[in-house]
């Protein structure tokens, strides 16, 4: 289970990057996402898919939201088999709200920060089966203005989950993430973060850790899989299939165990999902 996130730290003006493509505009807008899926019995499952955008820096719309939108679209892999199980899921529009930065006495939030979180919800009949199921979304482009990562305005992200075969066999739900981390956060003070998630099988056991986030759909169509189909573009239909490549930190400043940089180390406890520490860089980061 994982989520990827911006880090945005005070001092930061986020500038937004457009690419055009023919007469299409495509803008780096990508701040984040994450998937999670709800056994619904008889081999259907109730998908939940969240992805943040900056909203302020005239990038893309959310997928499938409105007439003159991208489609949105999902692809199913069973196994390791490259050809898709399910091609094409379109998305219905998302369910959009705007996220505010906390109330923090030490923040002046700058005027051009912007962040909407667009909830996607659909269900997937999935038959019951000795392989894992991989549910995947891909998107072009990240934040231009990500201090972390190499050429973040032409590096897409990719969202997916796995629906394991003890899983399917139990009937099983996916742990849910209880809150979205902070947009801004305060250079020089102390970071407190409780990114825990819930799970309703009291069986099961969570682990905690820093990884790489993915890339997935792009201007230079990074990502994984290969023929027969082509994944490239901003918004790849099919989504490839696993694996995929990470993205490119700024080694060795930034790494994906020290995504922040700086001489203070940020970590997150792997039992409590609890991260804590104190940054001393300033810029905007993609953390996973």
């Amino acid at each position: 289970m994982s989520n990827f996130y911006n880090f945005l730290f005070k001092g930061l003006i986020i500038v937004c990057l457009i690419w055009a493509t023919g007469i299409e505009l495509y803008a780096a807008h990508i701040i984040g996402g994450e998937i999670s899926y709800r056994c619904l019995g008889n081999d259907r499952y109730e998908l939940t898919m969240k992805i943040y955008r900056d909203c302020q820096g005239g990038g893309a719309q959310f997928d499938s939201n409105g007439p003159n939108a991208t489609d949105g679209t999902v692809t199913v892999y069973r196994g390791t088999s490259s050809q898709p199980y399910i091609r094409t899921e379109i998305l219905q529009p998302p369910n959009i709200t705007r996220i505010l930065p906390e109330d923090n006495p030490c923040l002046i939030v700058p005027p051009n920060v912007c962040v909407e979180e667009g909830i996607y919800v659909f269900t997937l009949n999935l038959p019951a089966s000795t392989e894992s199921y991989h549910i995947v979304y891909q998107r072009c482009c990240r934040n231009n203005s990500i201090t972390n990562i190499l050429s973040p305005g032409e590096s897409g992200a990719t969202y997916s989950i796995e629906l394991t075969p003890k899983a399917q066999e139990i009937c099983n739900d996916s742990p849910v993430f209880n809150d979205f981390p902070p947009i801004v956060i305060c250079n020089g003070e102390p970071l407190n973060f409780d990114h825990s998630a819930s799970d309703n099988d009291t069986a099961t056991q969570l682990v905690y850790e820093f990884c790489s986030p993915l890339l997935g759909g792009g201007l230079d169509g990074a990502g994984g899989g290969g023929d027969p189909f082509s994944f490239t573009g901003v918004a790849p239909n099919p989504d490839a299939p696993p694996p995929y490549l990470p993205v490119n930190f700024r080694l060795p400043a930034y790494s994906f165990n020290r995504p922040l940089g700086g001489n203070r180390e940020i970590t997150i406890d792997p039992t409590t999902g609890l991260i804590t520490g104190t940054p001393n860089t300033t810029g905007q980061f993609v953390v996973g």
